[in-house]
């Protein structure tokens, strides 16, 4: 039986928060004498230059307070992240983390340098590569936000690992594997080898800010910041999500990265392989939380509607709105596929090649005007997917 710790938690008060995370972490039985003379990375979602009232970043007063716990503990706590666009330094600037970095004292990992993982009981890729500054703490903990996810239904702890991963091998990994199903399978042998491929194991644990998550278009800026009020602890992060999609209200059998994650051999098998202490999730469950409007059928139809042609029938295509782009273009330099180009002729967006797109969202997920948004196929509209 593996434990998951749900605390209820109202704001992000900086004494609050440190209570809660103590308490949550007890409760998971954690041992604090592990931080001692132990360099901890701190692996917070910094998807993206965005402000924290937005909620598309681990909120700074979340990660400072688990910063500080590890410095009282007697550890040097490390920022390690591989954020998704734009500088880091830029991004921790808008996040509010810079100030926080400053305060501390803190080391922030050089993410650039690559080294491997081999994780031989991998389902699809047993050699992985990730930022080494990973290789240069002794134990990580990963502080994910709970937030939809257009292309995974929601991001939680298991996904928040794919910020291991540096720069442009983010989104080869988008192209080379298409549809949910695969690029959730390959998130799970990242997981599996974060946990079993270096040469000494590493204690790896999650604390997800649940405090105020995004429902609707998440994780980026077209998504809408929600008050969930819990912060959510635990050492299996099949079981974490599990936890936050029922907070949330998501059915968790929509959620790939939970359902292929009951299949391996290294997290849950089921729910009832699941004990919640501290606050029951019916009790902090919220209501009326929004999920992303990319469809159940949409993502079933991928592994199998591969023809362009047919794609755009069945599958929701980004839609960038004249009204609201700036054509800034930060959607042709995140697009693995390299289906979007500059506006042509009078046009005020830019221009899409729906044959090339592979539907992975990536477009929507950055753009920081949240200018662009799903559009349905002809036959979705038909046949009410």
């Amino acid at each position: 039986m593996t434990q998951v710790a749900l605390i209820k938690c109202s704001d992000y008060d900086d004494d609050l928060l440190i209570k809660v995370i103590k308490d949550g972490l007890g409760k998971i039985g954690f041992d604090f004498a592990q931080f001692k003379n132990a360099r901890v990375g701190l692996k917070p979602n910094l998807l993206m230059a965005a402000t924290p009232e937005k909620a598309v970043t681990t909120h700074p007063s979340f990660f400072k307070a688990v910063a500080r716990i590890v410095i009282e503990q007697g550890g040097t706590p490390v920022l390690t992240e591989c954020n998704g666009f734009g500088s880091l330094r830029s991004v921790m600037n808008s996040a509010g983390y810079a100030e926080v970095v400053k305060e501390l004292g803190m080391e922030v990992g050089k993410m650039e340098e690559i080294a491997s993982l081999r994780y031989p009981q991998a389902k699809l890729i047993k050699r992985i590569d990730i930022s080494k500054a990973f290789f240069d703490v002794d134990m990580i903990i990963n502080l994910p936000k709970l937030k939809t996810h257009g292309f995974t239904y929601m991001s939680g702890a298991v996904k928040n690992l794919f910020g291991t991963i540096p720069g442009l091998r983010k989104a080869r990994m988008h192209l080379r594997f298409p549809e949910p199903n695969g690029f959730s399978e390959w998130l799970l042998d990242l997981n599996g080898a974060l946990l079993n491929g270096f040469e000494k194991p590493k204690t790896i644990i999650h604390i997800m800010d649940a405090i105020v998550g995004q429902e609707g278009e998440g994780p980026g800026p077209s998504g809408t910041p929600k008050k969930i009020g819990a912060v959510i602890f635990g050492s299996d992060p099949v079981a974490v999500d599990f936890v936050a999609a029922g907070v949330a209200g998501l059915d968790y059998k929509k959620v790939p990265t939970i359902m292929l994650g009951f299949k391996r051999d290294f997290t849950v098998s089921s729910p009832e392989d699941i004990s919640v202490i501290g606050q029951s999730i019916e009790d902090l469950r919220v209501k009326n939380f929004q999920p992303t409007k990319s469809s159940i059928s949409s993502h079933i139809l991928r592994g199998w509607l591969v023809g362009p042609t047919v794609k755009n029938i069945f599958i929701e295509k980004p839609w960038p709105s004249e009204e609201k782009c700036t054509l800034c273009y930060k959607c042709m330099s995140v697009c693995p596929a390299g289906a979007i180009s500059q506006a042509q002729d009078s046009k005020k967006i830019p221009l899409y090649d729906y044959k090339k797109c592979i539907r992975c969202y990536c477009c929507i997920e950055f753009c920081p005007e949240a200018a662009i948004s799903l559009k349905k196929g002809k036959l979705q509209w038909l046949l009410g997917f």
